[in-house]
């Protein structure tokens, strides 16, 4: 790609955009987003994060409670149901996307320029499969987005008031808020307060925002709003922080650093598709590099300096999980909070390069790329075996609830008290609970797995009485079935049930096996 260099030469020649455009691009991506949601089953994150909504506390063991409360919202609304699960994330990408169609609108300077870039944002966030795809499931990244966007809407029009005004305070408090519920959302939050401190230490006209009270006072409100997570966390032995730090840092066997890193790079490439990260990443690099040349002529509301701003906050993700990598490979959407301020300064460049055949051929690509994923998510039209599809992790547990409900009535079980549902891993416990008819407690044991949510709440160890009965699922292979030999050895009798296939059409997930268990009698302690 053959980026000028010197563009303040080259003659603008954009498309317009208009209004009426921007929203048929939202609208267009909300109506994909809603029939993929119809289509895809849960899940085994997003009935896990349902499971969380069942019972809503300040916080968990993986996340902040932003998206325990979403999913309540919506199942508040429409029952524990597919729609009810996923009604809130929907509404968060929503207007997460008029937010970004907003913000570019702003930072263009409205009028003619302004609705050029609110056109390009709606697109580039309908184009980007992180922002389409993956906001269709029930999962923290969705309240991240649309609350991250909004802080930035906040901090971008503070940094265009005059310092110290009302004006700036108002937006000030916005971005607060927004922050907040970025931060009651998924903890890499901190990422962009983080890049935007960077921002003013270093760029002398930001460094002048430290001396009014709104960046403080914005501060504040998110602290505030944070504070019952870090209570919860004190009150839980700091579990939640001691995980995330432990799996973002902790050192891995796979791979070496440098295969890790390409990973991640090649993880973000996908994510937006290779043209469209390259746009980005160009405009990143100008704002950045024209920011910081001009810094000592740039007033503290010049469009320059809220671009550099900007491309700090994104590039901010970036090099932090750049450094995680080095030490343990980095999961596909962790750095995703790189996206929402490089769309805005893509959507808002005046450089040819940032509008012309790059710009159109990257519009292309997305759009096909969006278009194959969409329909292997809808149906398998991909050469991807079952067993290494992301997606068919959703397929097989209705078929799974429904044996597991059948053994529930077995005449195995005659004679015992309560009739108590377990899986091994949270998954496979959530997911049950979930399509079983009553949507009973089901217990996750944790037996073969990472410790979990499951481990905080109370378990199989703390409900099972004398004379109780349990149906469990397990792998169907030698090490589930030496798990549940363990598990055997709590009651009076055991018996091996069916062995399940989880299928996605014609292929195999993967396999599990039913085991029954009758009157028990010594049920450890708690691990």
């Amino acid at each position: 790609m053959n980026i000028p260099v010197d563009h303040a030469t080259k003659p603008r020649v954009a498309p317009p955009g208009s209004w009426t455009s921007a929203t048929s691009w939202i609208l267009g991506a909300a109506v994909l987003r809603a029939g993929l949601a119809g289509l895809v089953p849960m899940l085994p994150d997003e009935t896990y994060y349902w499971e969380w909504s069942r019972r809503l506390e300040a916080g968990y063991f993986d996340h902040p409670p932003g998206i325990a409360l979403l999913i309540a919202a919506g199942t508040r609304l429409f029952g524990h149901t597919l729609l009810g699960v996923r009604a809130g994330p929907a509404i968060a990408a929503l207007l997460m996307h008029v937010a970004a169609m907003v913000c570019a609108w702003q930072l263009a300077g409205r009028g003619t320029d302004g609705r050029r870039a609110a056109t390009r944002a709606a697109m580039l966030v309908a184009l980007l499969p992180i922002a389409t795809l993956g906001l269709v499931l029930a999962t923290p990244d969705a309240l991240l987005f649309a609350s991250v966007m909004f802080a930035l809407l906040g901090v971008e029009r503070a940094l265009a008031s005059p310092l110290r005004s009302w004006r700036s305070l108002g937006w000030w408090t916005v971005a607060g808020l927004g922050l907040g519920t970025a931060f009651v959302a998924k903890y890499t939050a901190v990422l962009l307060p983080m890049g935007l401190v960077i921002a003013c230490v270093v760029h002398p006209a930001l460094r002048k925002r430290f001396a009014e009270p709104g960046p403080w006072i914005a501060s504040a409100i998110a602290l505030g709003m944070f504070a019952p997570v870090v209570a919860w966390n004190a009150l839980n032995n700091w579990v939640s922080f001691r995980f995330q730090l432990g799996h973002g840092f902790s050192p891995s066997a796979r791979g070496n650093p440098l295969s890790r890193e390409l990973e991640m790079l090649g993880g973000q490439i996908g994510l937006a598709s290779p043209i469209l990260f390259l746009l980005m990443a160009g405009a990143v690099w100008f704002a950045m590099r024209d920011g910081w040349r001009m810094r000592r002529d740039l007033s503290p509301t010049d469009p320059m300096v809220r671009r550099f701003a900007l491309a700090v906050i994104s590039v901010a993700p970036f090099a932090f999980f750049a450094v995680s990598a080095w030490r343990r490979s980095v999961e596909a959407n962790w750095p995703a909070m790189i996206y929402p301020g490089a769309m805005m300064l893509l959507a808002t460049s005046d450089t040819p390069w940032a509008y012309g055949r790059w710009w159109r051929r990257g519009q292309a690509f997305a759009a096909v790329l969006l278009t194959i994923v969409a329909y292997q998510a809808a149906t398998p039209i991909l050469p991807i075996p079952p067993r290494k599809d992301p997606i068919a992790r959703a397929h097989g547990w209705e078929t799974l609830a429904a044996v597991v409900e059948h053994n529930r009535t077995s005449d195995f079980l005659t004679g015992t008290v309560d009739r108590w549902v377990a899986a091994d891993r949270y998954q496979d416990a959530s997911e049950l609970a979930f399509h079983l008819p009553d949507q009973p407690t089901v217990f996750a044991l944790n037996l073969g797995g990472r410790t979990n949510q499951y481990d905080i709440w109370p378990n199989a160890y703390d409900k099972i009485r004398p004379g109780d009965g349990l149906v469990a699922a397990f792998d169907a292979d030698a090490k589930g079935d030496s798990l549940a030999g363990v598990v055997g050895t709590w009651f009076a009798e055991s018996k091996q049930g069916e062995t399940v296939p989880l299928r996605r059409g014609d292929g195999i997930v993967t396999e599990r096996r039913i085991w029954l268990y009758r009157i028990a009698r010594d049920v450890p302690r708690r691990p």
